[in-house]
């Protein structure tokens, strides 16, 4: 397993237009892409998400998600199962790509993600 990059810090809103004239318009990101309930902006290294879906999880679910990149969703599941409670199996998140999520210590909502 090679080391994880954080590859996505996804921020759930409800009010998708707002947030993205607040990140785009006044702090001057360049939105990359936007899809369904998503829209991206790259900060160098690390993508911005902004996700209406998080935040429609309300109190039961997160409302933000440290996503880590990794070579394979599926090794890395295998290598880490018996050290992360992991909060499902992994899956196909689109066509080239798996996530599989978790929580940190503290209770912060994670996930890796990249090729099966």
């Amino acid at each position: 397993m090679r080391d994880p990059t954080l590859a996505f810090v996804m921020l759930g809103t409800s009010d998708l237009d707002s947030a993205v004239a607040f990140y785009g318009e006044i702090l001057g990101l360049r939105v990359s892409g936007r899809f369904d309930n998503f829209v991206f902006f790259e900060t160098g290294q690390t993508t911005l998400a902004l996700s209406g879906e998080l935040a429609s999880a309300g109190a039961d679910g997160p409302t933000q998600e440290c996503v880590f990149g990794v070579a394979s969703v599926s090794r890395t599941h295998a290598a880490l199962k018996d050290r992360i409670a992991f909060i499902n199996e992994p899956r196909p998140v689109n066509a080239e790509n798996w996530a599989v999520n978790f929580r940190d210590p503290d209770g912060h909502y994670c996930s890796f993600y990249g090729p099966q």
